[in-house]
């Protein structure tokens, strides 16, 4: 069986379970389907996928923020793209691995 067809008749369910419906009132969204997800685990599923998303905008506000600084009316040609992954990501740089990874500049002189 095609699983939208379990997903469609969880949805019928859902809409034609009482109590389930007052759980529907009480709760913001999220809270509901986190709520759901013993009962009907897969539709659960994808409807915080859908809300999740829309949580918050601070990523993207920070997002902007970065990009503010990043290009300033001196580098406004500036393919801000890397800069700006650095400037969002998580992930701590390893700098000791790179410095050694990078070849040291020798002296020219003989």
């Amino acid at each position: 069986m095609d699983n939208s067809y379990l997903l469609k008749d969880d949805l019928i369910e859902i809409r034609s379970n009482a109590r389930i419906q007052m759980e529907f009132e009480k709760f913001d969204l999220e809270q509901f389907w986190c709520g759901q997800f013993e009962r009907y685990p897969e539709l659960a599923k994808v409807a915080l996928q859908i809300l999740l998303p829309f949580a918050t905008t601070y990523l993207c506000e920070m997002g902007f923020s970065s990009l503010l600084h990043i290009k300033t009316k001196a580098r406004n040609r500036l393919n801000a793209s890397n800069d700006l992954r650095l400037a969002l990501s998580k992930k701590e740089p390893r700098f000791k691995t790179i410095i050694q990874e990078k070849q040291q500049q020798c002296s020219h002189q003989f």
